[in-house]
C-alpha cells in the first residue's frame, strides 16, 4: 500500500509558482469574472487552499450584499485551485458537481476562503471551501465533485 502524499507534484509546485507571480495566463472566464488569484491567494500546500479576497462592494447587489453568481463563480475557482494542488503530473480535472451554500449576505471587507480536500481517489476528488467575515461568522460553505483525468483527454497542454 502506497503512503498518502503529502506534498504537491512538481507540476503543480511549478503551476502554482506561475499562478501567484501572474505569469499564467488566466483563463477568459477567470479573467472576465475579475478573479485575481495572483494577489488573493495566500497559501497553497496539498489539498488546502487560503485565499484573502479585499470585498470593495463593486460586486454587490444591495448594501453589505455580493451577488451569489459571483458568489459560486468564485468559489468555483477556490475549490478548483484546491483540487489543482492534489494533482499528480499529466493529470487534470473538470467540475461535475457545484453546490454553493450562501448562509448569510456576503458583507463588505475582508473575506477569507478556506479550500479542502475532502477526498482524493484516481479517477475523482471532493473539495470544499467555507467563507468568513472579519468578525469570523460563517458565510458560504461550498462543495464541490471533481472529475480527475489526464491532460491529454482533457486536450490540454503540459
Amino acid at each position: 500500500m502506497t503512503a498518502a502524499r503529502t506534498q504537491m507534484s512538481a507540476q503543480q509546485d511549478a503551476f502554482f509558482t506561475r499562478l501567484r507571480s501572474g505569469e499564467w495566463e488566466l483563463p477568459p472566464g477567470i479573467r472576465n469574472l475579475g478573479i485575481r488569484p495572483q494577489d488573493w491567494l495566500k497559501e497553497v500546500s496539498y489539498g488546502h487552499v487560503y485565499y484573502e479576497w479585499p470585498n470593495d462592494g463593486s460586486r454587490d447587489i444591495g448594501p453589505d450584499r455580493v451577488f451569489g453568481g459571483w458568489v459560486a463563480g468564485l468559489s468555483d475557482h477556490i475549490v478548483s485551485m484546491t483540487m489543482a494542488s492534489a494533482l499528480e503530473e499529466g493529470e487534470w480535472f473538470t467540475t461535475t458537481e457545484l453546490q454553493t451554500r450562501i448562509f448569510r449576505p456576503v458583507p463588505n471587507g475582508l473575506i477569507t476562503i478556506k479550500g479542502t480536500l475532502v477526498s482524493r481517489g484516481k479517477t475523482s476528488g471532493f473539495v470544499e471551501a467555507d467563507w468568513r467575515d472579519e468578525k469570523g461568522r460563517h458565510l458560504v460553505r461550498v462543495s464541490a465533485a471533481k472529475a480527475i483525468r489526464t491532460m491529454e483527454e482533457l486536450n490540454l497542454k503540459r
